[in-house]
């Protein structure tokens, strides 16, 4: 026959059934980005500490092995005594090499942030009071409310640690419930994790270098290297750009793909069941509609290409309606939950439209065989009465 069967005609006139279909592909399309950009939030998250950070500030721990301190010949005392000579000949040399611009042998405190799943720990470097201001100048930042560290025991923090950590502006930094050796009394203002403050006289912290370079340095053990120390030890501790994309890549980036992967599987399977069992009872509804068509000219053919063009419109509006589901949805849990929690996240992951839409192109794939089961079924308007199922 000449004319073409439309494919809005059923969809205008079962929206109910049309608008169930349209509403839990759109479901499927959120909850597979949305699982996505909770679990990257922790990826972006700790991006920030492991490798934004590092590229303006290192960080160095050297065992006695590394340091050339014979420890079974000496007392604690000593030991000390040998440690503290030791990475003070190591800060002046680091002082000299072309790509550092200053280095602190300081004691360090760590904050830990935690994500939507896990937690990283970021450093805050523990100085005198006139070397804070330097260091917040090289990291970029400055106290947006409160004042500067004046005293022992006074640190600044970035706001997104405060909102991370619970804390208050003139409260206390916990490393434990009941400590109060270390007062916030300054907020920074800046978009990654970081802190600063002066050494408390009550309790002791960690000694470390810490290093500001001119952002050039990816591989701090190559410095070393070349100012004499052989940082080879499997304990020696180096923060810097090249050991943070790789224990970002196998802490968090490749453990999160694995879980999603897994997790997308798991949606998909689902998703596919229950559309297989609701589109053959669709189907069934459908199959004395198709013996008329059937009966007044119409080939099967032409049957198949309307039931796919319903398909295709009811999947893109569905698209459409989860594009708009889920942009309402990241907003607001990353305004309600993310930001209020201080954590990082980006709204826009181009890989997983893609996923979705390969997810879509499955679920149609899947849908050929009860499409073509009833299709095959057809029989002429004198069967159309007939049970054929």
């Amino acid at each position: 026959m000449g004319q073409k069967l439309s494919a809005m005609n059923y969809i205008k006139n079962n929206k109910r059934r049309s608008a169930v279909l349209i509403v839990s592909l759109s479901l499927c399309f959120m909850l597979i980005y949305l699982t996505k950009f909770l679990l990257s939030s922790t990826e972006e998250t700790f991006k920030v500490i492991t490798v934004d950070n590092a590229e303006k500030i290192q960080y160095v721990t050297l065992t006695a092995k590394t340091l050339g301190i014979d420890v079974e010949n000496i007392d604690m005392e000593e030991y000390e005594k040998y440690q503290d000579e030791k990475y003070l000949e190591i800060v002046e040399k680091l002082k000299k090499h072309e790509n550092i611009e200053n280095v602190y042998y300081s004691e360090c405190l760590y904050s830990e942030i935690w994500a939507v799943i896990g937690s990283w720990y970021a450093e805050i470097p523990l100085v005198e009071a006139n070397e804070v201001t330097i260091i917040l100048e090289h990291f970029g930042t400055k106290v947006c409310r409160g004042r500067m560290p004046e005293k022992p025991g006074e640190i600044v923090l970035d706001e997104g640690s405060m909102k991370n950590g619970g804390y208050v502006l003139d409260g206390y930094y916990r490393m434990d419930e009941y400590d109060k050796s270390f007062k916030i009394v300054g907020i920074l203002d800046c978009d990654t994790y970081f802190g600063c403050g002066i050494p408390s006289e009550a309790e002791e912290t960690s000694k470390m270098l810490t290093i500001l370079s001119d952002g050039s340095v990816e591989d701090l053990k190559e410095v070393l290297k070349s100012v004499g120390v052989n940082a080879d030890d499997k304990d020696d501790q180096i923060v810097d750009v090249k050991n943070g994309r790789e224990d970002l890549k196998t802490n968090v980036t490749d453990v999160i793909s694995s879980s999603t992967n897994i997790i997308y599987i798991c949606i998909i399977v689902l998703i596919s069941l229950a559309l297989f069992i609701v589109y053959t009872m669709y189907l069934r509804d459908r199959h004395n509609e198709w013996c008329l068509y059937s009966s007044i000219g119409y080939s099967r053919k032409d049957v198949y290409s309307l039931v796919m063009r319903e398909v295709l419109i009811t999947f893109l509006i569905a698209f459409v309606v989860g594009i708009i589901l889920t942009v309402i949805s990241v907003v607001s849990i990353d305004s309600l939950m993310l930001k209020a929690q201080g954590l990082k996240c980006k709204y826009i992951y181009p890989e997983s439209i893609t996923e979705i839409l390969a997810a879509f192109i499955v679920l149609i794939g899947a849908l050929q065989i009860p499409i073509r089961y009833a299709l095959n079924r057809i029989k002429t308007v004198d069967a159309i009465e007939d049970d054929i199922y």
